[in-house]
C-alpha cells in the first residue's frame, strides 16, 4: 500500500500539472501560494470542481493502453475484463496475456496487470476521497443563494460515484480488497490494511451511487459527464449482484421508461452516408450533439494535430480489431494503390490498408467463435445488424490505382476472413490468427494518412448505452418472475437490430444463460465480460470457481481456446477472481494478508 499511496500522490501532483500547463521543477517546489496547492484550490466551488476533472481522466484510463499506469502491456486496461471470457480470446501469446488465452496462467501474482488495476483503482478513490472529506470543511465558499447546497451536493454526488465505481471494479476483480473512505494524509497512513468484505464494501457502494442518481439530473448538457442515469445503472447493477432483483427493477425503471433516452432505431450522423446501420452509427457518433439519444456515457477525443494541449488517445481499436495488414493474403490488397510506397515512405502499405479498412488494429483480443455463433440464434445471423458487414469484419477493402473501393472475400481461392481454427491456436505456443473477424465497434481512421498506421484512437468513443441498461431491467424483471415483461425489454434490442422477437417460452427455457447470450450478442467488447460472470456467479452466495457454474461452463462451450481442456476451465482450481498483487501483500506488513484461493 506504501507503494500505491506514494505513486498516487505523483499521479494527482502530475493531473494537476496537465490542468494547469506549469512548469514540473516549479511545480516540485510546492508553493503555498500556487493557486492549485490542495489546500488554496479546494476552497469554493470552482476549485472542486477542478478537482473532479481528474477523476474522469482516470475513468478514461480504462480504454487507454495498460502500460500507461507502468509495465509493458500492449492492450487496453478494459482487456483485462473483456478478454479471456467465454466470448472472446487472446490472439497474443505477450507474458501479461497468458490468463486470456490459457486460464491456467493466471496464477502469477507479480504480474504488472495486477498491480494497475489495483493501484488505478486505488488512485481514483484516494482522490474521491480527498473531494469527500474536505467538502466537509467549514467555510467553503460554494456560492450564493438557494443553490449552494445544490452544488455543494453535485461535486459530492461525482466524487461518491466514481468512488464506488472504483469499488465496482475492483471487488469483481480482486474480490474482498481494503475500504476506506477517509483521505490519506501523513496522519493516518497505515501499513496494517484488511480485506473488507465484499458484502459490506457494497453498502458503502449503493450509498454512493444512491447519492449520486438523487443528485444529478438523469441526463446532463452533455454526455461526456456522469448523469444520474449512469448512477442508476451501476446501481441496479448492484442491486442484481446483491440478489436483490426487486430492487434492481426499481431503481432501472425511472431510467428505461424516461423520455430523456432511447434506443437509436433510424441512420443518423457523420456516418449515415456511408454503409451501415443504426446499430453502427451509434459508435460513429456517439456524443448528444450530433443526435445520439442511446448513449449515457461517452469519452470526448480529439486528433493531437487538433489540439493546443495534447490528447490522451485510447487503445480499443488497436486491442479489439484484428491485425489485418499481417495476414499474408490481406498483404496482397492494395498493391495497385497509387499511395502504395514499397519503400515505407509516405503511403506505405500499412497506412494505405488501414485508411481503406476503418483503422488500425493489432489483434489483442478477439471474439471466440462461440459468440460468433451466437448471433445465429433461430436462423437469424444472415440478419442480424450485430454480426453483419456493417459491425464485423468479413472482408477487407482494396483500393485500385483508380481510387475504387472493392470487397474482398478471398485471394487465390482462399478467405480473407474466416473462423478457421489451426493447430498452433490449440498448442498456446503462438497464438497470432490475424484473419479471423472481429467487431467494428472501434473503426477509427485518422484523416492524416501518415497516421494511417499509429495506434491511437482519436475520435468521441462510447462508454455506456441505454441498451446494456435495457438488458440488466429485463434480468431483473426475470429474476422477480416477470419473465413476460422482461421479453419486451430484450425484444427492443433484438428488434432494433432485425433480430427476430423472443417469446416468453423462449426467455423461460434458455434462462439466464440466454440473458447472458443475448449480452454477448449486444455488447461484444463493450462490457466488461468478467465482471458479468463473476457477478451472475457469485450470486446467492455462489462460486466462480465452481465447474458447473457460468463462468467455467459458458468457457467449455463457447470459448474454442481458453476453453477447451488442459486450460483449466474443467478443474476446480483454477481461479477466476485475479489475485491480490504480491507488492500490495509484501508492503502491507502490519497484518500479513492470504491472497485469492488458488493463488
Amino acid at each position: 500500500m506504501k507503494r500505491m499511496i506514494h505513486f498516487n500522490i505523483w499521479v494527482f501532483a502530475a493531473l494537476l500539472l496537465v490542468m494547469s500547463g506549469c512548469n514540473e521543477d516549479k511545480f516540485l517546489k510546492e508553493d503555498p501560494h500556487d493557486a492549485l496547492y490542495p489546500e488554496n484550490l479546494l476552497v469554493d466551488y470552482n476549485g472542486f470542481k477542478s478537482m473532479i476533472t481528474p477523476l474522469y481522466g482516470l475513468m478514461r484510463a480504462e480504454y487507454r493502453r495498460a502500460d500507461a499506469v507502468g509495465g509493458s502491456i500492449a492492450l487496453c486496461l478494459h482487456a483485462a475484463w473483456g478478454g479471456g471470457v467465454d466470448n472472446s480470446w487472446a490472439n497474443n501469446t505477450h507474458s501479461e496475456m497468458k490468463f486470456l488465452y490459457n486460464p491456467k496462467e493466471i496464477t502469477y501474482t507479480n504480474l504488472a496487470i495486477w498491480n494497475n488495476i489495483f493501484q488505478w483503482g486505488y488512485r481514483i478513490i484516494n482522490t474521491a476521497n480527498m473531494v469527500i472529506s474536505r467538502a466537509g470543511n467549514e467555510g467553503i465558499n460554494w456560492g450564493s443563494g438557494a443553490d449552494a447546497e445544490k452544488r455543494k451536493n453535485e461535486v459530492l454526488a461525482e466524487a461518491r460515484f466514481f468512488r464506488a465505481w472504483a469499488y465496482r471494479h475492483l471487488t469483481y476483480s480482486f474480490g474482498a480488497v481494503p475500504l476506506s473512505t477517509e483521505e490519506i494524509t501523513g496522519l493516518n497512513y497505515r501499513d496494517d490494511w484488511e480485506r473488507t468484505p465484499v458484502s459490506e464494501i457494497r453498502k458503502v457502494m449503493a450509498e454512493d451511487f444512491q447519492f449520486a442518481a438523487d443528485n444529478l439530473p438523469l441526463r446532463t448538457s452533455n454526455n461526456s459527464k456522469v448523469s444520474g442515469a449512469v448512477a442508476r445503472h451501476y446501481l441496479g447493477e448492484l442491486y442484481l449482484a446483491e440478489g436483490d432483483a426487486e430492487k434492481a427493477a426499481s431503481v432501472l425503471k425511472p431510467l428505461v421508461e424516461s423520455n430523456e433516452y432511447s434506443l437509436i432505431t433510424q441512420r443518423f450522423g457523420g456516418n449515415a452516408s456511408n454503409e451501415g446501420c443504426p446499430f453502427i452509427d451509434v459508435f460513429y457518433t456517439p456524443m448528444y450533439a450530433d443526435g445520439n439519444t442511446e448513449v449515457l456515457l461517452a469519452f470526448l477525443n480529439t486528433e493531437e494535430e487538433n489540439s493546443a494541449y495534447g490528447t490522451a488517445n485510447v487503445y480499443m481499436t488497436t486491442t479489439y480489431k484484428n491485425y489485418y495488414a499481417n495476414d499474408g493474403n490481406c498483404k496482397k490488397t492494395n498493391q495497385q494503390n497509387p499511395d502504395y510506397v514499397n519503400n515505407g515512405g509516405e503511403g506505405s502499405f500499412a497506412q494505405v490498408f488501414w485508411q481503406a479498412n476503418g483503422g488500425k488494429g493489432a489483434g489483442r483480443v478477439v471474439p471466440s467463435r462461440g459468440a460468433l455463433r451466437l448471433y445465429d440464434y433461430k436462423g437469424m445471423g444472415e440478419q442480424d445488424d450485430r454480426v453483419s458487414p456493417d459491425a464485423i469484419v468479413w472482408s477487407i477493402n482494396d483500393v485500385d490505382a483508380s481510387g475504387n473501393v472493392t470487397k474482398v472475400f478471398e485471394l487465390d481461392g482462399k478467405a480473407l476472413v474466416d473462423t478457421t481454427v489451426n493447430a498452433s491456436m490449440l498448442s498456446s505456443t503462438s497464438i497470432k490468427k490475424y484473419n479471423w473477424p472481429t467487431t467494428r465497434k472501434w473503426n477509427y481512421t485518422p484523416p492524416i494518412l501518415a497516421n494511417a498506421a499509429n495506434d491511437g484512437h482519436y475520435a468521441d468513443i462510447v462508454y455506456l448505452r441505454l441498451a446494456d441498461t435495457y438488458l440488466l431491467y429485463a434480468e431483473a424483471l426475470y429474476k422477480s418472475h416477470q419473465a413476460g415483461e422482461a421479453v419486451k425489454w430484450i425484444n427492443k434490442v433484438r428488434n432494433r437490430s432485425n433480430a427476430v422477437s423472443i417469446t416468453e417460452d423462449d426467455l423461460t427455457a434458455g434462462g439466464m444463460d440466454f440473458i447472458l447470450d443475448e449480452r454477448s450478442r449486444e455488447l461484444l467488447t463493450e462490457e466488461e465480460r468478467r465482471h458479468t460472470l463473476v457477478r451472475v456467479c457469485q450470486e446467492n452466495g455462489g462460486d466462480e470457481r465452481d465447474t458447473d457454474n457460468y463462468f467455467k461452463r459458458r468457457m467449455r462451450k463457447l470459448n474454442e481456446i481458453a476453453g477447451i481442456a488442459g486450460r483449466g476451465m474443467d478443474e476446480y482450481d483454477t481461479p477466476v477472481l485475479f489475485p491480490l498483487p504480491q507488492s500490495f501483500i509484501d508492503s502491507n506488513v502490519g497484518n500479513p494478508l492470504e491472497n485469492n484461493p488458488g493463488y
